[in-house]
């Protein structure tokens, strides 16, 4: 049975949340009402993003920093086979809705130019620090009064980990953010998967943790590739519901129950743990936040730009900013 056979293209995608076995695409144009573009330099090269301003000003307000999730991911939420466009769609649904915010491209991808960029050096912390640099550079613009997080997938363990260490964040916000550590969620990912792989899969994490060789069969190399292992020890390592509840801000936790990647488990373990916290599910999303009606349509939905985000979904993130962290 070759690794094809066991994992078809559309399930790889989906079990390793966007991530590591894809190759980057440039990221599609989106020019929202106000949109500009800005870098700050960090260790090993530059960060780009993209801030959308209101089409009128406005009153001072926090800005919205969009986080995207796992693997070379874009600013628009999009990587190699997967243009959904959801982020930049959310972030152009805030602009139209009065809200100011900010996203931008992981080290590494689309604008984002890191030319000695080694996997093998790369660790959470990583992009932790890189959202803190980006948080720091918006805190001394006198347009805004502090920033939301909103992180998506992987993103949003990104942008609760800074939030803990960072005063002028107001407000956080979960898109599809899992409630357990990493190893926990893909075990499950990987259940649906022939039993053979399961259970590798777990030997496998189970000798990451306690140090040991990590010698992967060829049906699992690309998650357990020895450049990457160290990432993912970081990773796994990190408890989210154990992390947000650490937190003292508002939290919005949003979660589709169609989603194949992380569940409702997960969000009402994030739910449960924040000292604010305030879930809200659609029965009809998936994990790039658009209304699915099958299993196929699932995975069709990761390749269209042009699929709508769930109705309700933005009425929900500017109610819950609107009354929960505007003073």
């Amino acid at each position: 049975m070759t690794p094809s056979t066991i994992f078809p293209p559309s399930a790889i995608r989906l079990l390793f949340m966007g991530g590591f076995m894809l190759v980057m695409m440039g990221p599609v144009a989106l020019r929202p009402l106000g949109a500009q573009e800005f870098t700050i330099p960090v260790s090993g090269g530059v960060l780009a993003g993209q801030l959308s301003l209101p089409g009128e000003a406005g009153p001072k307000r926090p800005l919205v920093i969009f986080i995207s999730g796992s693997g070379p991911t874009d600013r628009n939420g999009n990587q190699a086979g997967q243009g959904s466009n959801a982020i930049g769609m959310l972030a152009d649904s805030m602009a139209l809705s009065g809200i100011p915010s900010f996203r931008f491209d992981k080290r590494g991808t689309g604008a984002s130019v890191f030319p000695a960029l080694d996997e093998s050096r790369l660790r959470l912390d990583t992009f932790v620090s890189d959202l803190l640099a980006w948080i720091t550079y918006w805190q001394a613009d006198p347009r805004f009064e502090g920033v939301v997080l909103a992180g998506h997938s992987e993103g949003a363990l990104i942008a609760t980990l800074a939030a803990r260490d960072h005063p002028a964040v107001r407000g956080l916000v979960t898109l599809a953010g899992a409630g357990r550590p990493a190893d926990s969620l893909m075990l499950e990912q990987f259940s649906r998967q022939p039993a053979f792989v399961a259970q590798a899969a777990d030997s496998l994490f189970r000798q990451l943790k306690a140090g040991l060789p990590v010698v992967p069969p060829p049906f699992l190399a690309g998650l357990f590739r020895e450049s990457l292992l160290p990432y993912l020890l970081s990773w796994i390592r990190v408890d989210p519901g154990r992390e947000v509840a650490r937190l003292d801000i508002p939290v919005l936790i949003i979660q589709g129950e169609a989603d194949l990647q992380v569940g409702l488990t997960d969000a009402r373990r994030l739910e449960e743990a924040a000292r604010h916290g305030h879930l809200v599910t659609f029965p009809a999303m998936n994990h790039v936040l658009k209304d699915v009606e099958s299993l196929p349509d699932n995975y069709k939905s990761y390749l269209d730009a042009q699929r709508p985000l769930t109705s309700g979904l933005v009425p929900a993130f500017l109610e819950w900013y609107q009354t929960r962290v505007l003073p």
